[in-house]
């Protein structure tokens, strides 16, 4: 047998950038350590360091070692510890099966091997043991996050407009578990209000997404969050938002306080930005706004309507004809039924033109058109009750953030009683929990004082513009101005019978329930007792106080 000193050896050193091995020697100390305990061996060739995991097979430098020992350009293996070779069960029967055949020695640094069955038998558990360390490690971390993931807390990274802050003592330190510092999800103070004006945006505006990307990337500061790499520890992010990420946002219900987590549904505890109304809304949005082009021709509603029988979605088509008695041509466009339902048959064969859609668009917006004369004194109406509803909120916001201050107080006052040893440990938590609890009431009345009437004004100037102008605007209108008036206009737009039938969003419902009284009171005032605008705005106020808790309270108001 050829003598251990003029046998040829392969160093090999691994180190994973995952962080379940974070722990082990660097690439440097394990090749310092190879050189200093075995520098009189006659090693032919150091393997460029590996990066990847052992814990699965199909290491590229691992397999080329192992290639040149088979074809007998070496004859054994140096490295630090038998988990640098393997931590899985295929390379591990590599190595020992290469024992029982061409390897002839192995050396590690803080493992002592002999080449004989009860060595191999003790390495082969030495490397299985790797294996279920590594296993386990995988198995702890995975039941961590899921404990984490049921107390409220989005492990991972969290969606645009929140970031993960450090949960702070009462002496404004981390808190730590297992050395690493306990985060909760709070509002990202540079993204929040911008993320929060682009569901602003599309609800409300009825822009695209593509008009919010540029939007966001033009007109504010956006930039995407900066975070690390895992294998190299550079920097990424601090670059505008990317396209895609817009639908991400508009599309994820994680801003309704939902988060998934190894497919199950959980329910956060971080402040949510719209409420449930507004994100249903945003769906019916982005499913209207798919499917609008077919064979490319553009069709002002194809997409946005469903069958009235069977559900499927409306779509259109155009037929070109030629009029010989006016010598030119002319488009029709017809819209009907895809019928692509598995489940439910549809008899809805007939094509409906789009004259008929649009004059049913036109009747519906008749009853909610508003005379422009009214806007005027129904809006200062409404702004002179605001400022009372501001100097009154302002009143309560004070009287909270007294509360507020006083609570602290009380908090403050029992930890110096602790270190006093007034109170003992547990009377301290107990009444300071209590406290708390009440302080976490008191924050929710301050959040919801603060965004109780802010928009009101605007809201409802932006209701009433709609209601004065959209019948003339549709009647006049693009392919474009069309499509949005409709999005505006119904919630849930069904075809049957050549019938189109449209279910009007909430919040424009008190105009068609309340302004027909309205607009007949003040019809009467004026042609009758030719009043001044004081009169009118007088014998408006009744029905227009009536008017407006209805209005106020509805959830799809467009704020």
């Amino acid at each position: 047998m050829q003598a251990k000193d003029k046998l040829r050896y392969i160093a090999y050193v691994r180190k994973s950038a995952e962080d379940k091995e974070k722990q082990e020697l660097s690439h440097l100390s394990q090749i310092e350590n190879i050189k200093e305990k075995f520098g009189h061996l006659n090693i032919v060739k150091w393997m460029p360091p590996e990066s990847q995991s052992a814990f699965t097979q199909g290491r590229p430098i691992f397999q080329e070692m192992m290639r040149m020992l088979e074809n007998g350009e070496a004859d054994g293996i140096v490295s630090w510890h038998p988990n640098r070779l393997s931590r899985n069960e295929v390379d591990s029967g590599q190595i020992t099966y290469a024992l029982r055949s061409y390897l002839k020695d192995l050396k590690f640094c803080s493992y002592n091997f002999d080449n004989n069955p009860e060595g191999i038998m003790f390495l082969q558990f030495t490397m299985n043991q790797g294996q279920y360390q590594s296993a386990k490690q995988g198995v702890d971390v995975s039941r961590g996050l899921i404990t984490k993931a049921g107390t409220g807390e989005k492990p991972g990274r969290v969606m645009p407009g929140y970031t993960k802050a450090p949960i702070l003592d009462d002496y404004g330190q981390p808190v730590y578990r297992d050395k690493k510092i306990i985060t909760h999800t709070v509002k990202d103070p540079e993204r929040y209000e911008i993320v929060r004006n682009m569901w602003n945006w599309f609800l409300y505006d009825r822009l695209t997404p593509r008009q919010i990307w540029l939007k966001v990337n033009n007109e504010t500061t956006y930039t995407t969050p900066l975070y690390k790499r895992r294998k190299d520890g550079k920097p990424m992010g601090g670059k505008p938002m990317p396209q895609s990420l817009v639908y991400r946002v508009l599309s994820s219900d994680f801003y309704i306080g939902n988060y998934y987590h190894l497919g199950k549904l959980y329910k956060g505890n971080y402040p949510n930005m719209i409420t449930l109304e507004e994100y249903k809304l945003a769906q019916e949005l982005l499913g209207a706004k798919g499917n609008k082009r077919l064979g490319g021709y553009d069709y002002a509603f194809a997409g946005m309507i469903k069958c009235g029988e069977c559900g499927c979605t409306i779509q259109a088509r155009h037929n070109t004809k030629y009029i010989k008695n006016k010598d030119r041509y002319k488009t029709y466009t017809y819209y009907y039924c895809s019928r692509k339902s598995m489940y439910r048959k549809c008899t809805q064969t007939k094509y409906t033109h789009a004259e008929e859609i649009e004059r049913d668009i036109e009747m519906e917006l008749s009853k909610f058109t508003i005379i422009p004369e009214f806007k005027d004194i129904a809006l200062k109406i409404l702004k002179r009750n605001h400022k009372v509803e501001v100097t009154d909120r302002k009143k309560i916001y004070a009287k909270l953030q007294t509360r507020r201050n006083e609570l602290q107080d009380e908090i403050d006052k029992l930890l110096t009683w602790l270190h006093k040893e007034i109170i003992d440990e547990e009377e301290y938590k107990r009444h300071r929990d209590k406290l708390r609890g009440e302080m976490y009431a008191v924050d929710e009345r301050l959040r919801s004082t603060e965004n109780r009437t802010d928009n009101s004004t605007a809201m409802h100037e932006k209701a009433f513009s709609f209601a004065v102008n959209a019948k003339n605007n549709f009647s006049g209108g693009d392919v474009v101005t069309k499509r949005g008036i409709l999005q505006t206009l119904g919630q849930t737009l069904t075809l049957k019978d050549n019938k189109l039938y449209i279910e009007p969003s909430e919040w424009l419902v008190p105009i068609n329930e309340g302004y027909s009284e309205l607009e007949k009171s003040y019809l009467y005032v004026r042609t009758n007792k030719k009043a001044n605008s004081k009169e009118l705005e007088k014998a408006l106020l009744p029905i227009m106080e009536t008017w407006r808790v209805q209005w106020d309270s509805n959830p799809r108001h467009p704020a």
